[in-house]
């Protein structure tokens, strides 16, 4: 398996490199968008029995809404998606799709193929949602940010860059509703961590005659 998953994640990488994607740690790609947006790949592995099987996950890395959870939430900086989808459900059979490796000489059709799905499926999803309004309307739909905890912190994050701070409000007043203080765990501890930075933060600018968080 480990000869399996050297030639895959070489191949992979010079096809990905060679189309102008940005390999990062942990299988991770990412391709500049401008404006702070990135196209991101991720590439899920089960390696337990051969063949070796491959869940693409393709999405939008937002760099500004990222950095300012960082900022809230006192957390080291990850390349994560901000949104992401598996590719196989952006695909016409809209069904989960495995990339399949069973011996070293499959590896460089097999990145062919993940090129191809990239192309043809992951950089239109990530292309329709790089500006600030599409990617607030895909957090909000559901379905775009795998844990839907995240997604309680992206949406009020986003609205608030956007300097849409009244909807920002209550989206935090809605993560509250379904974080109560009775709520214990640690997503509820996070969330109220952002809610108390949100507020504020929130104060302060408001008393500001310019908001130097808001996207122009």
């Amino acid at each position: 398996m480990r000869d399996l998953i050297a030639a895959f994640s070489g191949a992979a990488r010079r096809r990905m490199t060679d189309a102008g994607w940005r390999a990062r740690a942990g299988d991770i790609y990412s391709l500049e968008l401008g404006d702070g947006f990135h196209a991101w790949l991720g590439l899920n592995r089960a390696s337990k029995h051969v063949p070796l099987k491959i869940n693409p996950v393709v999405g939008l890395h937002y760099d500004p809404v990222e950095r300012l959870l960082v900022e809230f939430l006192g957390k080291p900086m990850r390349f994560s998606a901000t949104i992401a989808r598996p590719v196989g459900y952006l695909t016409p059979s809209h069904g989960f799709l495995q990339l399949r490796v069973a011996a070293q000489v499959d590896a460089e059709p097999v990145a062919e193929e993940l090129v191809a799905l990239v192309n043809d499926y992951g950089l239109p999803f990530a292309r329709r949602h790089a500006d600030p309004d599409s990617l607030s309307a895909a957090i909000a739909a559901g379905g775009n940010v795998p844990n839907p905890d995240r997604a309680r912190l992206l949406l009020p994050a986003l609205q608030f860059l956007q300097g849409r701070k009244e909807e920002a409000r209550t989206s935090v007043a809605a993560g509250l509703d379904h974080f109560p203080d009775s709520c214990a765990g640690p997503a509820a501890a996070e969330y109220h961590r952002f809610a108390a930075v949100f507020t504020a933060r929130a104060e302060r600018t408001a008393e500001l005659s310019w908001d130097p968080f808001v996207i122009t």
